[in-house]
């Protein structure tokens, strides 16, 4: 079977989607972004074009300028999701996760060689059902409080025809 060629721009791409959804949702300009991370318009357009391999540099000054994960800017390209980067810029998730990782490496030390791969997929796995079933949890509280809320505004309204 043959084996298609890596798409070396694929990267590129997907961190400018990235950078653009994160650069939106903090509702910046190109311009007010270049300045904020003290280099030209033009330089900037590059890098949020996507036109050269990702720069680290650039990649942290950015997320420094807008507030937002620059390990879910890496992570996004590693799992090819730029929704990733924006859905998780203000909460940090990747960076939480690298924390844990590196306190993790600190107490663990040489014995995470011995480490059974089944332990870890099922610890991770365990962690994100639990995340999964808490937000789920909150959705329902959420939607039965306003169901709530608007059946206690409803009754206090006066009825038509008074």
């Amino acid at each position: 079977m043959p084996r298609t060629a890596p798409d070396p721009l694929r990267d590129g791409r997907l961190l400018s989607q990235a950078i653009k959804a994160i650069r939106r949702l903090k509702r910046l300009s190109a311009r007010e972004t270049a300045e904020r991370m003290h280099m030209g318009l033009r330089t900037y357009q590059h890098f949020e074009a996507g036109r050269n391999k990702p720069n680290l540099e650039y990649i942290h000054r950015f997320c420094e300028v807008t507030g937002s994960d620059a390990f879910a800017l890496l992570g996004a390209l590693m799992i090819g999701s730029p929704h990733f980067a924006r859905r998780t810029a203000d909460n940090k998730l990747m960076t939480i996760l690298m924390i844990g990782l590196q306190n993790y490496d600190a107490v663990m030390g040489d014995r995470i060689l011995d480490q059974d791969p089944r332990t870890l997929i099922t610890a991770v796995e365990a962690m994100f059902e639990r995340l999964i079933q808490d937000a789920d949890a909150r959705d329902a509280e959420a939607k039965l409080w306003l169901a709530d809320g608007v059946s206690s505004l409803k009754s206090r309204r006066p009825k038509p025809g008074r």
